[in-house]
């Protein structure tokens, strides 16, 4: 990596210690602002961090322009850029799936982070408080200047990882510690191959942006509520088909931003890497839903004067979970009814089904140990009709 005029007075131990004093100023200062102010705690956090690297500087006397270099940005640069993150993205996905299997208690992280970040604030303020500040404040300390200290070491990667650990830590999150990490190895490797601070704050801001935008309106349309860790984890093998083709963007990234040290080879390795990927998430989200799936048939039969109902699929629960149902009727006009019965009594259903060219119902219910009964009731205005219902239950 590139060194600057003052490397002299920089060492890699420097940088472990001005990273631990951020973490320290985070528990002790920064925590408790955003504690008792909120969002305003989240900006002050922000600029405490631009300003921990500012004083750095200038306690270390080292050239302000060099710890946070401003280059030109070119039309290969940003490509570049933006084909890393198309691969970066959806693996973060990925991690913090992964991460929420391992450890569920985790979910609580999602519901607080949500009511902080998109509890009262605009989508104009969302977007200066989460996408804005951090990637500038934040682009200072760890790019700028605790990066600085590492321009001495002779294997870039070592820079790459070290810088990745950091950031995923100071996230504080068990849940999204391997996705900032990831993250925070992207913008490293940006700045070590290009030297252009201006280029991981880009990087930074979209990443955000595409972030706070889909939280920010998911949140509004599901009325402050979130996923569980259990709900997260559930769709790891769908993610993963969704991130693919992430080696693929990663290694064409890495080709623009640095040409001069590709290797063809890389392809072959993400191309192998990718097809992993890709089988392994078929694999467990078939497995997954075969796991899930609690019933999953079709009701079809002729309604009578005599028989109006029928009551032709069971099925058994063990133990109480949740579970959702969904039945799409066909060929039939007349009024109906879907109703789920337990043989203890319980009532867990009983709906009317609509009319419209979609004849559908779909309800979260709490399934407890019993054995259940799924019958479809007819009125009237039905006899003589053959109905088709597809029930699935999981």
């Amino acid at each position: 990596m590139e060194r600057i005029s003052d490397q002299g007075r920089l060492r890699p131990w420097m940088g472990f210690v001005l990273f631990g004093i951020l973490m320290a100023a985070f528990i002790v200062i920064c925590a408790p602002l955003q504690l008792k102010f909120g969002t305003g705690g989240i900006v002050l956090t922000e600029l405490i961090f631009a300003g921990i690297a500012l004083i750095y500087c200038l306690v270390t006397r080292v050239k302000i322009r060099e710890v946070f270099p401003v280059k030109k940005v070119t039309a290969r640069d940003i490509f570049g850029c933006i084909f890393m993150m198309m691969g970066i993205f959806p693996l973060g996905i990925v991690c913090a799936s992964l991460t929420a299997a391992v450890f569920p208690w985790a979910s609580s992280e999602v519901t607080d982070l949500n009511k902080a970040l998109y509890g009262d604030m605009s989508y104009i303020g969302c977007v200066l408080v989460i996408c804005v500040l951090p990637a500038i404040c934040e682009e200072m300390i760890h790019r700028g200047a605790i990066l600085s200290n590492f321009r001495s070491l002779k294997h870039d990667w070592i820079i790459v990882l070290i810088m990745s650990i950091f950031f995923g830590i100071n996230h504080c999150s068990v849940l999204r510690f391997l996705t900032t990490a990831l993250l925070g190895a992207a913008f490293s490797y940006v700045m070590v191959k290009k030297n252009n601070i201006l280029l991981t704050m880009m990087m930074h801001f979209g990443n955000n942006l595409i972030s706070t935008t889909a939280g920010y309106f998911s949140n509004k349309l599901l009325g402050g509520q979130t996923q569980s860790a259990a709900d997260i984890s559930s769709y790891l093998g769908v993610y993963m088909i969704f991130a693919f083709t992430a080696p693929l963007f990663i290694v064409l990234g890495m080709m623009l931003l640095n040409k001069e040290s590709h290797h063809k080879v890389r392809f072959l390795y993400a191309g192998i890497a990718s097809a992993v990927i890709l089988a392994a998430g078929i694999g467990l989200t078939y497995a997954g839903f075969a796991k899930s799936t609690i019933l999953q048939s079709t009701i079809g039969y002729e309604v009578t004067e005599e028989s109006p109902d029928c009551s032709m699929l069971t099925f058994d629960i063990d133990k109480e979970r949740s579970a959702t149902v969904v039945a799409v009727m066909t060929q039939g006009e007349g009024d109906y009814r879907i109703r789920i019965d337990g043989d203890k009594g319980s009532n867990i259903i009983n709906a009317p089904v609509p009319q419209g060219d979609l004849r559908m119902i779909s309800y979260d219910i709490t399934l407890v140990p019993d054995h259940y009964t799924v019958t479809v009731d007819a009125d009237d205005n039905a006899i003589g009709e053959v109905p088709n219902v597809q029930v699935m239950i999981r």
